[in-house]
C-alpha cells in the first residue's frame, strides 16, 4: 500500500510539473514583452517601435504650472497632478472637427486608455491628462459628460487614470499653454480654433521628455517611450 501510494504521488508530481513549467515560462514571456506588443499597428504607422531602453530620451524642459479645475470643479495645481507619474499630457478642445486634430489625440488616448488593462504594470506609474484650451465652452460640466464613459467604467481600476481638466478661463489657461509651447490661434473664427496638434511625455519630476505631432503620435511609440523612461528610473 505504501508503495503504491509513492507511485501516485510521482505520478501526481511528474504531471503537475510540467504545467507550473509552462506557467512559469509563459509568465515570463509575458513580463518580457515591450509594452507597445499590445497594441496592433494602424495602417498609418507600419514599422517596429524600437526596442525600449534602447535610446535615451532628452529633458527638453520643465513642464509649467497653473491652476485647473477637475470634472468636480475642484481647483488643483497642474504640478500636483503630474508629479510622481509619468503622465501623458494632451491639449484638446472637445467640438474640434478637424479629422487632423483633437480626434486624432483623443482616439489614441482611449486606445492606450483601453489597452492599459492588459498592461497591470503601468498603472502605478502612468496617468493621462486632457486639458481643455477652450473654457469659456469645455466648462466643468462638459468635461464631465466627455470623462462619463471612464467614471462608469466597470475595470477603471484595471486601466490607466486619466485626468480631464479645463481651466477658469484664458488668464489661467494661457500661461499653461505658453510653457508647454502648445500654439492655440482664436483669430479668424471664435467657433474654431486653429492650433496645432500636440502631446507631451512629462516625467515624474516634472520634465518634458518628448513632443508628438501629427505623423508621431501613434500609441506603440508614445508607449514604447514610457516604458523608457521607467527603464531609465530603474537603473538610477
Amino acid at each position: 500500500m505504501r508503495l503504491l501510494k509513492k507511485i501516485l504521488a510521482v505520478s501526481c508530481l511528474a504531471a503537475v510539473v510540467p504545467v507550473l513549467w509552462y506557467a512559469m515560462v509563459t509568465s515570463q514571456a509575458a513580463a518580457s514583452r515591450p509594452f507597445a506588443a499590445a497594441f496592433n499597428a494602424s495602417e498609418e504607422f507600419q514599422f517596429e517601435p524600437p526596442a525600449p531602453g534602447s535610446y535615451r530620451l532628452n529633458t527638453f524642459k520643465a513642464a509649467p504650472d497653473g491652476q485647473v479645475l477637475d470634472i468636480h470643479g475642484a481647483s488643483k495645481n497642474l504640478s500636483d497632478l503630474t508629479s510622481g507619474k509619468i503622465s501623458l499630457v494632451s491639449f484638446v478642445y472637445l467640438m474640434c472637427g478637424d479629422v487632423n486634430g483633437c480626434p486624432i489625440a483623443m482616439s489614441t488616448l482611449f486606445e492606450i486608455y483601453e489597452t492599459s488593462e492588459k498592461l497591470p504594470r503601468l498603472r502605478e506609474d502612468v496617468q493621462l491628462l486632457t486639458i481643455s484650451f477652450d473654457p469659456s465652452r469645455d466648462t466643468v460640466e462638459a468635461i464631465n459628460s466627455f470623462a462619463y464613459p471612464m467614471q462608469i467604467d466597470e475595470h477603471a481600476e484595471k486601466k490607466l487614470p486619466w485626468h480631464v481638466l479645463t481651466t477658469s478661463g484664458m488668464d489661467a489657461l494661457q500661461p499653461i499653454l505658453d510653457g508647454y509651447g502648445q500654439v492655440v490661434d482664436r483669430s479668424n473664427d471664435q467657433d474654431v480654433i486653429n492650433h496645432l496638434l500636440r502631446m507631451y511625455l512629462v516625467d515624474r519630476q516634472g520634465n518634458i521628455r518628448n513632443v508628438y505631432g501629427l505623423g508621431t503620435i501613434d500609441p506603440r511609440l508614445l508607449i514604447t517611450d514610457v516604458e523608457t523612461l521607467m527603464m531609465e528610473e530603474s537603473r538610477s
